[in-house]
This record gives C-alpha cells, sequence and structure tokens, in this order.
C-alpha cells in the first residue's frame, strides 16, 4: 500500500483546501520529509491519516456514534462554524495491490451539519466511480486486512507515544497480533480458533421436532411464493395503464399545440420575456433621443474642438490681461514701494511689466481678435460639451440602436404569437380533457405504490421465511453429518494447532536474529543487545555478551537459584554450559564446578531488563524491531513516523538517517521540527528525499498552510 495524496478541508488548523502530495515517482527516493515547530499542525496531519483511513475505528469505534462525532467536531476548524454553510472533511489517496494489479482508491470523509447536528458523509472511488455498497465493504474489509485498526500505532508511528506501549506489560499482545497479521497467520489462528469451538460445541437435536417445523416453514414459502405471483400481475396492470394514461398526455399535448395552444408556463415566459425586451427598447430610446436632441448637432464641430480650445484659452487671458492693465497702475506700484521703504524708479515699471507678461495671451500682447466675448458659466459650459464630444463612445451608441431594433423585433414575435393563440374558451375544453387524464393517473399511482408496498411485504416474509427454511433443512442435514464433522472439526484443529506452532517458532526465530542485525546497524554501543529470546506469548527477554569464572558461576547459582540463574544467562547460555560440561542440567553443572579446582572463564550472557532500558535505547530497540517485524513479513506498506528521535541522543541519530529511513519501507513520511531533522540530518537524508514540505502556522489566526520546502535547503 502507499499513500499518494491527502486533502484536508478546514480539518483542525487547515482552513480551507490544503492538498499534500506523497506520490514517489523516483525508487531511490522514498522519504517525504515534513517540517514544522511545535503546534504548527503535524500531528493533526498525523490524526487526519488515521482518520481518513479508518474513521470510527481510529477511535476504537465501530460505527460513527456520538463519541466518534464529538472528537470529530473538535477537529473541525473554528473559522468552518464562521459560514452560512459548516463544511469540513478530509480525503486521502491510496494505491493497493488487488488481485494482482496496482489499483488508486480516493476515500473521503466528509462533515456537515443539518440542524445543528453534524453528520459524516463517507464513500469511496476507483477509476470506475464510486463503490457500490457491497464494494465499498469488501474494500474495507480488505484494507483492514492490510493494515488492522489495532495496528495504528505500528504504521504511524508516534516516537512520544510508542515508547508507553512498550512500557506496558501487554506490549507482547501488540508484536503478536502485529507479526501474526502481517506474516498471515492471523488465518491459521482464525482457523483454529474456529474448529475448536466447533469441537467443543453441542449439536445434538431432535429431529422428529425439526422435520415439523421445517413442513410448516415450507408451506408458508408456498403460500407466499403465489401471493408473490399475484401482486406482480397487478403491477403490470397498474404499469400498462400508467403508460397508456403517459401516451394520452403526450398525444393531448401534441394536439394543444398544433391548435396554437399556449399553457400557463409557455404564456408566462413569453410574457416575462416581452417584459425584459420593452424594458431594454424605453431604455435604449432613452439614450438615442437624448443623443440626437443633445449630443448630435455638436458632432459636426468634433473637428474643431482643439482650435475652439485654444480661442477660448486666448480670450480668457485676454480678458484677465486687459482687466490688469487697465486696474493696476505703475504709481500705485511706486506708493506701494515707498511704504516698504523701497525706493527705485524703475522697479515698479519692471513689476508691472513682468505681471503683465504672466497674462498675456500671445506674442502681440493682447492684440489677439476676441470672437466670442463668453461669461464664466457660457465658457464653462462650451468647455464641458468640447470634453463630452472628445469623449463620445460611436459604437456604445450603434451598440445601443441595435439593441433599439433588435428588442423591437422580440417583442413585436411575441406580439404575434399571442394574438395568434387559441380562443380561451378552447383552451378550457383541452384543460378540462387534461385534468381527467391526470386524476386518473393519480389513482392509477397510488394503486401502483399500495401493490407495490404489498409486495415489497410479501418478498420482505418470503426472505424471511426462506432463509428460515434453509437454516432448518441445514440443521437437519448437520444434525445426519454431525458425527463425521465432529471428527474431521477435531483433526482440523490438531492440524492447525501444530502448523500454528512450527510457523511461530520459525517467525520467532527469524524474528530474533533480524532484531540484532538491525540494531548492529543503527546501535553505536557494540554489546548493549547481542541476543533476543522471544517467548511462546512473544515477551522479549534480552541480553548481551558476559563473560564469567568459573566461580563467579558458582556464586550466581547459589545467590540466585537455578530459575534466577537460567533466566540471568537465558536458554541460549544454558545450552552452552551443557555443550561445555556435557551434563544435562545447570544442577548437574553446578555440582561438576563445586568439585573442579579450575576458573577458567567461560563466554555467556547476562539478561537486560527491557522496561529497565534508557527512553532513548529503548526508542532504538523499538526502531530494530518495527524494522525486523517489516523486514519479515515483506510487507509494502508506508511507514509514518511523528517526532522521529524524540527520545533518541544525537549520537544515534546520525546511524538512524543513514540507515533506517533509506531502508525500512518504500515509503517514508517523517513528520519532524528543525530541532530533530536538523540540518545536519537533512544533509544526509537529501538524497532519499522524494519531496518536502513546511506546515507553517500563523499564530494570530492560529491558521496552517502548507509550502513546498523544509527548513533547510542543500
Amino acid at each position: 500500500m502507499k499513500i499518494n495524496k491527502i486533502k484536508l478541508y478546514n480539518f483542525s488548523s487547515y482552513e480551507g483546501e490544503n492538498i499534500i502530495d506523497f506520490s514517489i515517482k523516483d525508487n531511490e527516493k522514498n522519504i517525504i520529509l515534513i517540517g514544522g515547530k511545535n503546534g504548527a499542525g503535524k500531528t493533526s496531519l498525523f490524526t487526519a491519516i488515521k482518520v481518513a483511513l479508518y474513521g470510527p475505528l481510529a477511535y476504537g469505534y465501530v460505527g460513527a456514534n456520538s463519541y466518534y462525532i464529538s472528537r470529530i467536531k473538535g477537529l473541525i476548524n473554528s473559522k468552518a462554524f464562521q459560514q452560512d454553510k459548516v463544511e469540513a472533511g478530509v480525503q486521502i489517496t491510496v494505491s493497493l495491490k488487488m488481485q494482482g494489479e496496482i489499483k488508486e482508491y480516493v476515500i473521503t470523509r466528509n462533515w456537515y451539519y443539518l440542524k445543528q447536528k453534524l453528520y459524516e458523509n463517507y464513500y469511496v472511488e476507483n477509476e470506475k466511480g464510486k463503490l457500490l455498497e457491497q464494494e465499498l465493504s469488501y474494500f474495507q474489509n480488505y484494507l483492514q486486512s492490510i493494515v488492522p485498526p489495532d495496528l495504528f500505532e505500528f504504521f504511524l508511528f508516534d516516537g512520544e507515544e510508542v515508547g508507553k506501549i512498550f512500557a506496558t506489560s501487554s506490549y507482547n499482545t501488540y508484536v503478536k497480533n502485529a507479526v501474526f497479521t502481517l506474516c498471515g497467520m492471523d488465518v491459521f489462528e482464525i482457523l483454529r480458533k474456529y474448529t475448536n469451538g466447533y469441537v467443543a460445541k453441542n449439536l445434538r437435536e431432535d429431529d422428529k421436532k425439526l422435520q415439523i417445523e421445517y413442513d410448516e416453514v415450507k408451506s408458508e414459502v408456498e403460500r407466499l411464493e403465489i401471493r408473490k405471483q399475484g401482486l406482480l400481475g397487478d403491477i403490470d396492470e397498474a404499469q400498462t395503464v400508467l403508460k397508456d394514461l403517459e401516451i394520452q398526455l403526450v398525444e393531448l399535448e401534441t394536439a394543444f399545440k398544433n391548435a396554437g395552444g399556449i399553457n400557463k408556463k409557455e404564456r408566462e415566459i413569453l410574457e416575462a420575456q416581452y417584459k425584459e425586451a420593452e424594458i431594454k427598447k424605453s431604455e435604449s430610446s432613452a439614450k438615442i433621443k437624448l443623443f440626437v436632441e443633445g449630443m448630435m448637432p455638436f458632432l459636426i464641430i468634433k473637428g474643431m474642438t482643439s482650435t475652439l480650445s485654444n480661442q477660448l484659452e486666448i480670450e480668457e487671458k485676454s480678458s484677465i490681461y486687459n482687466y490688469l492693465s487697465n486696474t493696476v497702475k505703475e504709481r500705485d506700484i511706486e506708493k506701494l514701494l515707498k511704504e516698504y521703504g523701497i525706493i527705485n524708479p524703475d522697479m515698479a515699471s519692471d513689476l508691472l511689466k513682468l505681471l503683465l507678461d504672466k497674462f498675456v495671451p500671445s506674442d502681440n500682447h493682447g492684440n489677439d481678435e476676441i470672437l466670442f466675448d463668453l461669461s464664466k458659466s457660457e465658457m464653462s459650459y462650451v468647455n464641458g460639451m468640447i470634453s463630452n464630444i472628445d469623449n463620445f463612445d460611436i459604437e456604445d451608441m450603434i451598440k445601443t440602436v441595435k439593441i433599439r431594433l433588435e428588442t423591437s423585433e422580440i417583442t413585436a414575435d411575441i406580439n404575434r404569437k399571442l394574438r395568434s393563440a387559441m380562443r380561451d374558451e378552447d383552451a378550457v375544453k383541452f384543460a378540462e380533457r387534461e385534468n381527467r387524464i391526470l386524476k386518473r393517473r393519480e389513482s392509477s399511482t397510488k394503486e401502483l405504490y399500495e401493490c407495490q408496498k404489498k409486495y415489497d411485504k410479501v418478498i420482505n416474509d418470503l426472505e424471511i421465511q426462506t432463509q428460515l427454511k434453509n437454516q432448518i433443512y441445514q440443521r437437519i442435514k448437520d444434525s445426519a453429518q454431525n458425527q463425521n464433522i465432529y471428527r474431521l472439526s477435531a483433526g482440523m484443529s490438531k492440524i492447525m494447532e501444530e502448523l500454528l506452532n512450527q510457523k511461530t517458532i520459525s517467525l520467532r526465530t527469524k524474528l530474533e536474529a533480524l532484531i540484532v542485525q538491525n540494531l548492529k546497524c543503527i546501535y553505536r554501543k557494540n554489546n548493549l543487545i547481542t541476543h533476543v529470546e522471544i517467548t511462546d506469548d512473544f515477551q522479549f527477554n534480552l541480553y548481551q555478551d558476559e563473560t564469567y569464572t568459573e566461580k563467579e558461576i558458582i556464586s550466581l547459582m547459589k545467590n540466585l537459584g537455578s530459575s534466577e540463574f537460567e533466566n540471568l544467562i537465558g536458554n541460549r547460555g544454558i545450552g552452552q554450559l551443557i555443550a561445555i560440561y556435557g551434563e544435562k542440567n545447570i544442577s548437574s553443572i553446578q555440582k561438576l564446578l563445586e568439585a573442579k579446582d579450575d576458573n577458567q572463564k567461560i563466554d555467556l550472557f547476562k539478561k537486560i531488563e527491557l522496561n529497565k532500558l534508557s527512553k532513548g535505547e529503548r526508542q532504538i530497540f523499538i526502531l530494530s524491531l518495527y524494522w525486523a517485524i517489516i523486514m519479515l513479513s515483506d510487507q509494502d506498506i508506508p511507514f509514518i513516523i511523528d517526532t522521529p528521535y524524540a527520545r533518541i541522543d544525537a549520537s544515534h541519530r546520525k546511524e538512524i538517517s543513514e540507515k533506517f529511513f533509506p531502508n525500512i519501507s518504500k515509503q517514508v513520511i517523517i513528520l519532524s521540527t528543525d530541532e530533530e531533522i536538523n540540518e545536519e540530518y537533512y544533509k544526509i537524508l537529501k538524497p532519499y528525499i522524494a519531496r518536502e514540505y513546511m506546515l507553517v502556522n500563523d499564530e494570530n489566526q492560529n491558521r496552517t498552510s502548507v509550502e513546498n520546502h523544509y527548513f533547510f535547503e542543500v
């Protein structure tokens, strides 16, 4: 399985639509790296993947009950509730290998509010469209067989949370389920439980009582079959009548139209069209009239507007010039200058000349001919008219004239249709005939509905009785075959038990070797865990190499006792001692050593308690275990990890970056902060990165956006 894409809409801090592409094109690049600071939305994305794949099962619920809906409500973006229509959802696109082919499926879960209540709309699509109910059920079962809901944390690895699972005494059940499911052993386990259950079941029945019950149910099935056939005839007859009435309605409508009839709906449409056309015609006519009476006479001087504007400007300046030259005198300026203590005979003349030169309309100093002599208001009006002439849109006026012509034709055509329509009295006759047919159709439809309702009830009763008949028949048959089946089931149960035990031993042995192999690959200490033993119930016993002298071994045997000593060195250590000294058990070896004077060194093991490992060492062991299980199962499943280096020290992060992430799966999705996959580890991972994203959170709006880059660049 591979995750190709996920789309979040108003989910958690992801406001609106956010799409993240997880597809991998290059087999050498298997990592999707998603960065973000704490609170940016990494955990929300993690949650969205779980919810999209499994819905209620992500939280351990069988269906969309009130508890599940309450959880979903808490995941909807707060801004969604501020909209008129509350909408949110997640959509995930996955590729699955089904029947030997890789097929793509789109899983969608949308949530919406109706009458202040939240509902979920769930569907799955492939290249042919939405899956039907039976196909959807098959798809869900298949998906859950690949990645069962109770193994979410196995594939969606949270560095902070997974350590808690292995800190409990029930971690063995978790690991056993993962191994059995991924390696296909769950099928054998189901068969074993089923056959055991069948063997233990008491199937004795009263054959005579069963036969009487069977005869009664059989008679009821025969009666219902006869009733079903009668109702089928009634339904067929009612359908024939309805078809005939539909034909009569079509024929009546055709005759009505041929006679010039216009029904109420058509008349309303024509009247609406006429009204709309009249409005447009009036608007265009008014616009044309305004143009003809106002603007059109002035368009004949459009080519002279520039000359006219220049002349008006000259006349305006001339007017000011004449006013100043007649009003302001040189002696007035001299008087003013003397008041300010300035005495210069030539200065008054120069100032007056300078002032008048500012308003000289042309080089001939005010001798231009005055043609119009307009007042200020008249001049403003003329300038406004010139502006209108220059900005006049001829094409718009042509368009207006065309609209006027078109709307006139439309109104004329509608008038013709309405005038040529059928007379009211004739239309009433057609309406009366139509009403009679409609009443008959209504009556026949009701009759068909009642027949169909009775038929559905008979079909339901018939199905129930047929199932009951078959069940009773099977019980009679089972009773006759009970002894043979009992012996067969007992034999099958024994075979399944032996097969399951043999296969489990083989898997445990391979898993032990793979865990140690992976630890050597990513753990820097050579002697932390050198040997792993997995018990029948999948408890882990971890050992490291330890060298003892014979006297130390004797002291351990005396102080701990035989049982505790065996637990300390493990089964392999016991086997080594037996092989060295040729004795059958630890007690015999203890007597032999006590009688010897030698003190030679023996290479054995020392047990390490899993829950006494540091949090970082425990996470490294868990990563090695996960890697080993995926290698053992040979399953193509995406590995998604949040907070990848949660408890791991800096000395081991480099090893995990170089060896673990590029190899654990064909698709690895890493959610990290810049303090975990920092610049150093980013450079190590870069050759294996297919896509990288950054989750950026706007703290003011609590809104997450997705950008196509990571914290660093290489």
